[in-house]
């Protein structure tokens, strides 16, 4: 049976109705209001002050993660991407394995590394047009922040000029 291209059309509509954007939620809204307009969340994590946040990634390897907070009442408080240099900057000035979590969500990875007693978080992000990656990496004994690496995406970084592939 062939689908009609309408109906193709109509769902290819209805899906990206889905995909989280800066308006997509709204202060005010309630958690079912959110739920209906971007489905579940990826993650859900209660933050210091007792609030409620739900994380929605774009993909496993995608460069958006949208954080809605909600407040006691159970709306939406806060609405915002937070994939940004602002927050890799701040982590660079300290912080812990759960305050990454809280400012940022779930990484795309994470890797340990025994000899150096480490835990390295990438992700990923853009910076206007640039593709990024961010590394936060932990000391394993005190899940304290030791450094933030940020550089540019190396799958598409370009080849530096006059070199041959």
């Amino acid at each position: 049976m062939r689908m009609s291209w309408t109906l193709i059309s109509a769902l290819a509509v209805a899906g990206c109705a889905a995909i989280p954007g800066p308006s997509s939620v709204r202060n005010g809204d309630t958690q079912a209001d959110v739920r209906a307009k971007l489905g579940a969340p990826g993650a859900e994590r209660t933050l210091g002050g007792g609030a409620l946040a739900w994380y929605y990634l774009t993909g496993p390897a995608g460069f958006e993660t949208w954080r809605v907070v909600f407040d006691g009442s159970g709306r939406v408080s806060e609405y915002l991407q937070v994939l940004t240099l602002a927050n890799f900057e701040e982590l660079r000035s300290g912080g812990t394995r759960d305050e990454t979590l809280d400012r940022l969500g779930p990484p795309m990875q994470r890797m340990s590394f025994a000899r150096t007693a480490t835990d390295a978080w990438t992700y990923r992000w853009l910076y206007g047009t640039l593709q990024m990656i961010s590394e936060p990496v932990f000391d394993d004994r005190s899940g304290d922040v030791k450094y933030v690496g940020i550089y540019r995406d190396p799958a598409y970084a370009s080849p530096p000029s006059g070199s041959m592939r």
